[in-house]
């Protein structure tokens, strides 16, 4: 069961916010405090519910062909249920590039404090929650198949353009777990995951983290501070600190519940290798944008058809790619009264 008291920070901008693209203090230090302590905020009505639309109409018309081409055989659902797919923004589509989508100002200025002056984007995707998927949901998971850093290093932004409600699968989130989780809380890769994650751009290792958390793990956690649905109106967007667990909720409504998705990782933090795929065809569009505000791009610019070929795949591929000995055989670094 989910906590019916319990529910994340939710940031209203002011009016004259809105105009300056910008939140004053009180609504920074909120969007704050939610993303440290609770591992997740709402930063409410940042983009135009118009352009959600446009963005909704096409992605809920093309997850058809999505289906047919990619899932026909039932693999390659996110976390191995068949009631999500990852369906990405159309970025090969320059009618469908919006500004406040892919450049938000509010999430940017949040994530420079959050995460360290120029945040890197180093990922795009979405998540769909299929219609008509009763009773069917994901396993509380974290989005980390490695032993990751007791601290901010990469967040999601996701875009809801559609609202979230219970019914139509507003995801499952377990506040504060951000804070008291490492890679033990996690069960380990078997051969069903590397079945599993067969179609994914990385491969899976026996014996190392895999995404899912351990089942007592899970109900330990439960009794401190029970998990909650995150409910969104069309235009918000969720910021989730990595770290936090969560779970993708059935979809009981006969329309996909979807919302966009975003990577955003600290200047500092040793990844190198998640480069967003961005179509040449558009890259003036990115390009421009990026240089207008205190973040970084890592990307490569390719082809429509590599774009459109790989943007819907799994490739969650977050872990470092330097000091590894590090991140390998560093002794636990923190002690906390629960563990989980």
């Amino acid at each position: 069961m989910t906590s019916a008291t319990d529910s994340p920070r939710f940031v209203n901008s002011s009016t004259e916010e809105q105009r300056a693209k910008q939140y004053g203090i009180p609504n920074l230090q909120l969007a704050l405090e939610g993303l440290h302590q609770d591992g997740m905020v709402v930063l409410g009505g940042v983009v135009n519910v118009d352009h959600c639309t446009k963005l909704y109409d096409y992605m809920a018309t093309d997850r058809n062909r999505l289906m047919e081409e990619r899932h026909a055989n039932g693999e390659g659902f996110n976390q191995g249920v068949q009631s999500n797919i990852l369906q990405c923004a159309p970025l090969t589509k320059p009618e469908l590039l919006f500004d406040d989508v892919n450049f938000n100002p509010f999430v940017i200025q949040v994530l420079n404090a959050y995460l360290g002056y120029q945040p890197r984007w180093i990922f795009s995707t979405g998540n769909n929650a299929l219609s008509g998927t009763n009773g069917m949901r994901q396993p509380v998971h974290k989005d980390t198949r490695y032993r990751h850093p007791k601290c901010p290093f990469l967040v999601v932004a996701n875009t809801a353009i559609c609202d979230f409600t219970i019914e139509n699968g507003a995801t499952e989130f377990w506040l504060g777990t951000h804070a008291f989780t490492d890679e033990t809380c996690q069960t380990t890769v078997d051969s069903k995951d590397i079945q599993r994650d067969a179609t994914a751009s990385w491969k899976s290792v026996i014996g190392e983290p895999s995404t899912p958390i351990r089942p007592e793990a899970v109900e330990a956690r439960r009794h401190i501070r029970p998990p909650i649905q995150a409910l969104m109106k069309k235009g918000d967007v969720m910021l989730r600190d990595m770290r936090t667990w969560h779970a993708g909720m059935p979809n009981e409504t006969d329309k996909d519940r979807i919302m966009l998705a975003q990577a955003w990782a600290a200047p500092w933090y040793p990844n190198y290798t998640c480069r967003l795929e961005l179509p040449a065809s558009n890259a003036e569009y990115f390009l421009s944008r990026a240089k207008s505000f205190p973040m970084q791009l890592q990307a490569d610019m390719v082809s429509d058809k590599q774009v459109e070929d790989n943007q819907h795949r799994d490739n969650f591929r977050f872990a470092p790619n330097e000091y590894l000995e590090h991140y390998k055989t560093a002794p636990k670094n923190y002690k906390y009264p629960f563990q989980y």
